[in-house]
């Protein structure tokens, strides 16, 4: 005869409860059966063992049926039964949470804080994150350059190239913002521009230009748009 293992540190469940309750039900009846072939006296003993296992069945079926839906709520998972008690109460329920549940309510917690600490700098205006994927090109006959990468990297620019012909100075001073950005992103830039100094700015086709720079600060292009 097989041998049933139940690890009571394993039932966590009521679920997993009425489970083993079947397995015991199965091993209960299987010991008197086993008892009622190999004991022969007194003879009444075998036949009492057969009944017991026959009446088993039943009792069992009704309890659990009583269980299922009288009891139904009380075999729920703890998290839920306490919503039930609390709806049914009026009454505030506390539940503890398990480790795996708690860590990983952290876990959102810290990606929510990473995500709010890109939004707004520590000073509490909008900081312009979006920034920290876009290429910036500066040209270097701008007087101020190192002034400009400074400002830059405070809104959080990470790449600048440097461009532009050692022979030839950019007339103005434009910005020359793609034309395949947001909107919202050309609003930023040209505040942006509007804090370097900038004269203005000008949309171009990066792309048709094969230039690989997503916005040019001192570009050679004329101003299209004045900074306000």
């Amino acid at each position: 005869m097989s041998r049933q293992n139940i690890a009571p540190e394993k039932i966590t469940k009521p679920i997993q409860l009425l489970g083993a309750w079947l397995v015991g039900l199965f091993s209960v009846n299987s010991t008197f059966l086993f008892a009622a072939v190999n004991i022969a006296e007194p003879a009444w003993i075998p036949g009492s063992l057969v009944v017991a296992a026959i009446v088993n069945v039943p009792v069992f079926l009704v309890a659990v049926f009583i269980l299922q839906t009288k009891f139904r709520p009380e075999l729920q998972e703890d998290s839920y039964y306490a919503e039930y008690i609390s709806q049914k109460t009026n009454e505030l329920i506390r539940v503890s949470a398990s480790p795996h549940s708690t860590q990983e309510l952290l876990s959102k917690i810290e990606v929510l804080e990473a995500r709010l600490a890109g939004l707004v700098s520590s000073n509490g205006e909008e900081s312009i994150s979006e920034f920290n994927g876009l290429l910036f090109g500066v040209n270097l006959h701008l007087k101020d350059r190192d002034r400009i990468k400074t400002v830059l990297s405070e809104h959080g620019v990470l790449k600048v190239t440097k461009f532009g012909d050692p022979d030839n100075e950019p007339a103005d001073r434009v910005m020359s913002i793609s034309q395949y950005l947001s909107a919202e992103k050309v609003r930023k830039l040209v505040i942006l521009a509007g804090k370097l100094g900038m004269d203005g700015y000008r949309l171009f086709d990066n792309h048709m230009e094969e230039t690989e720079e997503d916005v040019l600060i001192g570009s050679y292009g004329g101003v299209q748009f004045e900074v306000i």
